[in-house]
């Protein structure tokens, strides 16, 4: 009886050790770990934009003003809310050559004005903000449009140099 039962317990064993040898080989065998794709190289701002819904442009264009705004608190400008926003679209290489646009051919351009929506408040030249997106930047570049006496230095149609005659 005690040869038996040492026999079934080696039997046991054998048993128990073949199922975990066979859970092993199953785990071997199966689907390898995912193999991870390479990340997508990372878009720049004016490929995130261009991907938005042509409605929704404008709306990327003020939270990207006012996240800049709170991180520079240096600016000490405020954007409490849009009045206005609006595309004015990439700037072409005919640009004319002395206005505010000249510096960003090629680039994505979007028009934020803040303020109160009222009609009897009147557009501020200081609240009035570019959102430049240039082709191959990951970040947007922020322009204010007031000058120096205070007026606002960004037309809503981007100037073209006149033509050679």
């Amino acid at each position: 009886m005690g040869v038996q039962m040492e026999a079934e317990g080696s039997f046991m064993r054998l048993t128990v050790f073949a199922a975990l040898a066979a859970l092993a080989l199953a785990a071997c065998g199966q689907a390898e770990a995912p193999k991870e794709e390479a990340p997508a190289a990372p878009q720049s701002m004016m490929e995130q934009i261009l991907a938005q819904a042509p409605e929704m442009q404008p709306v990327v264009a003020y939270q990207q003003l006012v996240a800049y705004l709170t991180a520079h608190p240096e600016m000490q400008a405020a954007c409490t809310g849009p009045r206005s926003t609006e595309s004015r679209g990439i700037v072409p290489d005919d640009v004319a050559p002395d206005s505010i646009y000249a510096a960003h051919k090629g680039a994505l351009v979007l028009s934020v004005q803040c303020g109160q929506q009222l009609t009897t408040v009147r557009d501020n030249p200081s609240e009035h903000w570019l959102v430049v997106a240039a082709p191959e930047a990951a970040e947007a570049m922020f322009i204010n449009c007031a000058d120096a006496q205070g007026r606002d230095q960004c037309p809503h149609a981007i100037p073209r140099a006149a033509p050679a005659p």
